[in-house]
């Protein structure tokens, strides 16, 4: 019997058009009707996450920053693992040295010691990567009125953040250079004591070691009761492994996720664009 459904969001609970379907949002409302728990586990901070989960009508925990913050549905936040200020500096000098773009979530916003030129042509590999369509030459001419990079506030340097008292939850960058980002999600935890994945092969996410979708939904689970073959976990990309590995019940990997996630996971469902945790809720319940 399942109890609790875990979803990611990006490749997954969303469309490559940036919605949640109809059909998503009612399979998980029978669900919630039934008595199973409904939570988002994702990369996004949670001021990123749930506006769009709140305005397609789910009410729901969330498991964001790859599980940097527990927060409730009022957007309360019930557990917490931060990156330390000395840490976040070594950490983002180093990926600024190799000129890549550098954002860094907080509990004050969306952060970025980059310059403004950077900011865009990493707003439209973002693009370029959901929209392969759009011409990374395209992506950038729209960047800068882009709701991605209207989200991004600008900084001189990383010690603004602490000077305001904000937390880390993670690092991000984002590059075309995917053997670069393959190369940093290997070093980096060699060198310093973070986790270090990614939503797609075009960025990197670094967060506390600590830090793993699959670990903060077992933690998650102990403290509702709820056992691991009670879980149902569905997602696609790299950052989604850690919850799609065999000690939970029900690992859903999505239509058009990554071969490696499709390898791992028990079970595949349809694609994002065509309702495929719907599909699979439906299917199992």
């Amino acid at each position: 019997m399942i109890k609790l459904i875990a979803s990611d969001m990006d490749g997954t609970l969303v469309s490559n058009n940036h919605d949640i379907s109809r059909n998503n949002v009612n399979a998980i409302k029978k669900a919630q009707d039934k008595g199973v728990e409904f939570i988002i586990t994702t990369g996004r901070s949670y001021d990123d996450a749930y506006p769009q989960v709140v305005s397609a009508g789910i009410e729901c925990n969330y498991l964001v920053m790859n599980g940097s913050e527990l927060r409730n549905a009022q957007g309360e936040i019930i557990q917490s693992l931060y990156l330390e200020q000395v840490l976040v500096e070594q950490v983002v000098a180093e990926l600024q040295q190799l000129d890549m773009y550098v954002e860094v979530y907080t509990t004050g916003g969306t952060f970025s010691p980059s310059d403004k030129e950077t900011c865009k042509w990493a707003v439209a590999t973002k693009i370029n990567n959901f929209h392969p369509e759009i011409s990374l030459e395209a992506a950038y001419q729209e960047a800068e009125n882009h709701f991605l990079y209207q989200a991004i506030n600008p900084i001189n340097s990383v010690h603004q953040i602490f000077e305001n008292d904000y937390e880390v939850g993670k690092i991000i960058s984002f590059s075309n250079n995917t053997e670069k980002i393959a190369e940093l999600r290997t070093h980096l935890p060699k060198k310093y004591p973070v986790n270090a994945t990614g939503s797609f092969s075009i960025n990197l996410e670094i967060t506390n070691p600590l830090a793993d979708k699959g670990e903060a939904i077992k933690h998650y689970a102990n403290s509702r009761g709820i056992y691991l073959n009670e879980i149902m976990t569905i997602g696609d990309s790299y950052n989604d492994l850690g919850m799609l590995n065999d000690s939970f019940g029900f690992t859903i990997a999505m239509g058009n996720a990554i071969d490696e996630v499709k390898k791992q996971a028990k079970y595949i469902t349809d694609t994002n664009d065509a309702d495929g945790v719907g599909k699979a809720i439906e299917q199992f319940l």
